[in-house]
């Protein structure tokens, strides 16, 4: 018998658990949609076979989750739909701002972005009218830590939750991650030099709207034409930072 002092498990913590697992399953689902198999969300979340099938079917069955015939894993349609009226709201109010951003920018790609579950969530777009150019779908999350929209997200959160997020990194890799965000937040503009993808670049900005949401604008560009127009880019969004969408 165990002795009254002994912690075990309740209901509760396992409950807990299991939300967790799922929340984690969808972010990196989410993250490369149409492209993991049970075998590579099983070992992203350190899970048992037997662990992420329960985890993966329940998900599908429920709709949260969709698998394709090659038993690849997309979100599904009843997730998409929570997501869907806020990112049209979200998309809706910011529209006339990133439309100034690419007039500013001689038609680069702007990517309007939201922090969703420790990622960016691409939310709206206006795609570049050059051959060459950077593209990103939308629907798609990107990681905090190696892009430009999400670095300026992580200057534009409170202390602890930027404290949070930095943290699950490496010592070398956090220490550097709080050195920029702390540059971030002087020069209000956030960088991404060939650090998410090889050959291109991105400079963005991030503050608070729609309902305290973190947004980001990012304008995302071959490297070598990037580091042509810099100035006018980083010109182009501080001049949306400006603009009264933003609620802080």
């Amino acid at each position: 018998m165990p002795s009254p002092g002994e912690n075990f498990p309740t209901g509760r913590d396992e409950g807990i658990q299991v939300l967790r697992r799922a929340a984690a399953a969808l972010d990196e689902i989410a993250a490369e949609p149409g492209r993991l198999r049970l075998v590579d969300l099983g070992d992203r979340l350190g899970l048992a076979k037997s662990t992420a099938r329960r985890l993966l079917v329940g998900l599908v069955e429920v709709g949260l989750a969709s698998v394709d015939a090659q038993g690849r894993f997309s979100l599904g349609d009843r997730l998409l739909g929570f997501g869907n009226s806020d990112a049209a709201r979200v998309s809706a109010i910011f529209r006339p701002t990133i439309e100034r951003v690419a007039r500013a920018t001689d038609g680069e790609t702007v990517d309007l972005s939201v922090l969703r579950g420790g990622r960016m969530w691409f939310v709206d777009q206006i795609e570049s009218s050059h051959r060459l150019r950077a593209v990103s779908a939308i629907g798609v999350r990107f990681p905090l830590e190696s892009t430009a929209n999400g670095k300026a997200a992580l200057a534009a959160l409170d202390d602890g939750d930027a404290e949070a997020a930095i943290s699950r990194l490496g010592r070398e890799a956090a220490d550097r991650l709080r050195a920029e965000v702390a540059e971030i937040r002087r020069t209000g503009v956030a960088f991404d030099r060939d650090q998410h993808t090889p050959g291109i670049s991105a400079a963005a900005i991030a503050r608070r709207a729609a309902g305290d949401t973190v947004v980001a604008i990012s304008v995302p560009a071959p490297t070598d034409r990037f580091l042509e127009k810099e100035d006018r880019i980083v010109a182009a969004l501080r001049a949306a930072a400006d603009s009264p969408v933003w609620t802080r």
